[in-house]
């Protein structure tokens, strides 16, 4: 069971920050019908927001409440609570609202992390900001779990979209879940997802290479008035590769709904008891204050950890394949290669690839690479940005990445290996290290394929980070026989963070830096 739902174009767009019936969840079903969006200026919003769920529709989440009341009391704010941000895009209207449920103030506190972490992505990552709303809904109350629904409205350059993501609290540890939380484990969010495509395998408005068993694509799931689970994607998360522009939103909200017996051997303790909570008669919105710690680190299924596990450099014969300019069209094909030989690479990404292909990144993370940034654009840095713009440009993959993955790079590739004191210091305000390579495939030159091969086996070294483009066909060629030779060798492939053993913020790498910046 799928849909896809639109403004009508004769109803009031959405308005961030709005409260009341919400009009756009009313909803009609047009499989496969071409629709257009209707966008007005925000100036000629109202007091309209977003509608509650629930009701007789299964394909809505139960709502249980949508406005303050007893237990619950709300936190707005706008841009100026926001301050701390490293990119602060000027003329962007913020209107964000969370609830405060009494007795839980440890969800309180993440859900505000939560909500600081869509505005500083939204401000990084998108094209020509406009605004950015939060708006919330109660969608679970009762044996000591609550559950809220995070609806995001933005414009931008590209327009107006809709987004989703609902956090789970358990008032016995003060643990607050991510949704893919209410899953046993990866394995049960891998055979969800498998479902999940099934449901969409006649839908034209979805590509189902874009459904990946991570935590930002499965960010909001919770459960109708039958107890089924509703899982719900952002407007355009699903949507087919169009080159040079993102994915379409025009599709809007896509649901799959899992009947509930055949998702109860999925959920996890967490689970059950959200699905319990979600359907009782009488919500229960104050909760006792936790008698217990909340658990240190739990594991997230979808949070996928980059390389193999079991890999230790420091007494293995490592080397890391890196590949810059990405994603392109030949990156999926890369994918297939690595993935048959079980190779884990790095990818450094640059912004407007990144826009395009963002269901690639999916991919990737899902299937255990390391990804990094390679800067919005591909120009020199210490000549062509300062100020707010290096601060943007520094920013917006990173902010890219995560709200496709859920995953904060670690990782910063500056184009050419062009770099600067303030380029690294900006990196490294925004947490993370800088890349440069200590092999150049020189695969940027025009080589062959037989000659990106010999340039990468004869100068492989232990510890060695090799610079390679997944845009060039002949590197692509080449990565068979470079594997089988490594290995023959005895290499074992490494991520980049695996090499340098976990690289600090703020600090370049090699630490003896590059003889000349090269073309990458």
């Amino acid at each position: 069971m799928l849909s896809s739902t639109r403004v009508h174009p004769n109803e009031a767009a959405p308005c961030p920050g709005a409260g009341g019936n919400r009009p756009w969840e009313r909803r009609a079903r047009w499989p496969g019908a071409a629709l257009v969006a209707l966008v007005l200026p925000l100036a000629a919003c109202g007091t309209e927001g977003i509608a509650s769920g629930g009701g007789e529709d299964p394909e809505l989440i139960t709502v249980v409440a949508a406005e303050p009341g007893d237990g619950v009391t709300e936190w707005r704010g706008d841009a100026s609570d926001f301050e701390d941000h490293p990119y602060k895009p000027e003329g962007l209207t913020i209107d964000v609202a969370y609830p405060v449920f009494s007795g839980a103030d440890a969800f309180a506190e993440e859900l505000a992390a939560r909500v600081d972490q869509e505005v500083r992505d939204y401000r990084g990552a998108s094209r020509d900001p406009v605004s950015l709303g939060v708006d919330w809904e109660v969608v679970a109350a009762g044996d000591g779990v609550l559950g809220v629904r995070l609806v995001r409205t933005e414009e931008d350059f590209h327009g107006l979209r809709r987004g989703y993501g609902t956090y789970w609290y358990d008032a016995s540890t003060g643990h607050t879940a991510y949704s893919t939380e209410l899953l046993a484990d990866d394995a049960a969010l891998r055979e969800l997802n498998g479902i999940v495509r099934a449901s969409f395998a006649d839908e034209e408005a979805v590509d189902a290479r874009g459904l990946q068993p991570v935590m930002r694509t499965y960010d909001s799931m919770g459960f109708n008035g039958d107890g089924d689970l509703v899982v719900e994607f952002d407007d355009g998360h699903l949507s087919p590769i169009v080159e040079g522009h993102p994915p379409s939103s025009e599709p809007g909200r896509m649901v799959a709904v899992v009947p509930a017996e055949e998702a109860a051997p999925l959920l996890s303790g967490l689970g059950e008891r959200a699905r319990e909570a979600a359907m009782a008669e009488e919500p229960v919105l104050a909760v006792e204050a936790p008698d217990a710690e909340p658990p240190a680190d739990p594991p997230v299924p979808g949070a996928v950890s980059a390389g193999d596990p079991d890999l230790d450099c420091a007494g293995a014969k490592c080397i890391a394949l890196t590949f810059d300019d990405g994603p392109v069209a030949t990156t999926p094909r890369l994918l297939d290669l690595l993935a048959e030989e079980e190779v884990a690479a790095t990818f450094f990404l640059n912004g407007n690839p990144a826009l395009t292909r963002p269901s690639v990144i999916r991919r990737a993370y899902a299937e255990g690479h390391e990804i990094g940034s390679h800067n919005h654009l591909h120009e020199r840095m210490p000549d062509a940005f300062e100020g707010e713009e290096l601060v943007h440009q520094v920013a917006a993959v990173s902010a890219m990445v995560r709200r496709q993955t859920g995953h904060t790079v670690e990782l910063f590739r500056p184009p050419f290996g062009d770099s600067s004191p303030e380029v690294l210091g900006e990196i490294g305000r925004q947490g993370m290290a800088e890349i440069l390579w200590s092999q150049d495939s020189k695969d940027w030159t025009g080589m062959s394929r037989d000659e990106v091969v010999e340039s990468v086996v004869d100068g492989a070294r232990p510890g060695g980070v090799v610079l390679l483009h997944d845009t060039l066909e002949p590197t692509l060629a080449a990565v068979p026989e470079i594997i089988e030779r490594l290995r023959a060798d005895g290499y074992e492939f490494a991520t980049v963070s695996q090499v340098y053993d976990g690289p600090e913020a703020g600090k370049s790498y090699p630490p003896e830096g590059l003889s000349a910046p090269a073309g990458s």
